[in-house]
């Protein structure tokens, strides 16, 4: 087991630093938001976890139907991705190398080597380029965390990884705000709940994707 000061020395352990003070600069920044305006601060937690628990999809859906900017909604679900990669990918790595004991992590590793081993052609011919296509096109649902971890498993170095990931789920997230701004101005010509339409497609299909899952 590592001690905490030979941990904060090794470039996961700087990561995992990293992720920890954003995490709570952002705790303490959304907490702040309350002496401003209560909703906007309880849509933002309810976005937060939206997006931690159903996805990015789901999180960017419950933005537009909380009547966030478009930039408000950029911004946030890129941060919260950002600091979920930069806790669990060194975790991760910890566990991988056995300095930590992370059960939740040693029976994840199964369902991640099967996404890597899907992609292993693409990973080996683009390397870098294919993590990051890997991790920015939309529509595999693949996410960040999934990502950084199959970067480490193909031998990326830690920061380069981080790096590829969190730029690849800002351009995702830009794709995904984008084309959810515009599924929902198309629902709204029907319905003025457009935006809670798409909300709740995307938490159903979730769930539904888990159950089916689950089941296998």
């Amino acid at each position: 087991m590592l001690k905490l000061k030979k941990l904060y020395q090794t470039q996961e352990g700087k990561i995992l630093l990293l992720g920890l003070l954003l995490l709570a600069i952002y705790i303490i920044s959304t907490l702040s938001l309350y002496l401003f305006s209560i909703k906007d601060a309880n849509n933002i937690l309810v976005m937060t976890t939206t997006n931690i628990f159903f996805g990015r999809a789901a999180g960017i859906s419950y933005g537009y139907n909380s009547n966030f900017s478009d930039l408000i909604i950029v911004i946030y679900n890129i941060i919260i991705e950002s600091i979920l990669v930069m806790i669990i990918y060194p975790l991760f790595v910890l566990s991988w190398n056995k300095s930590l004991k992370i059960k939740f992590f040693q029976n994840m590793f199964s369902k991640i080597k099967e996404q890597k081993n899907k992609y292993q052609d693409m990973f080996d011919k683009y390397g870098r380029y294919g993590l990051f296509i890997f991790v920015w096109f939309p529509f595999w649902m693949t996410g960040p965390v999934v990502g950084a971890i199959i970067g480490f498993l193909i031998g990326i170095k830690h920061y380069q990884t981080i790096f590829i990931v969190i730029l690849g789920t800002s351009f995702a997230t830009l794709v995904w705000t984008y084309f959810l701004k515009e599924m929902i101005l198309v629902l709204n010509k029907i319905s003025s709940n457009g935006a809670l339409i798409i909300f709740v497609i995307f938490i159903l299909f979730t769930i539904i994707m888990r159950v089916f899952k689950s089941e296998k």
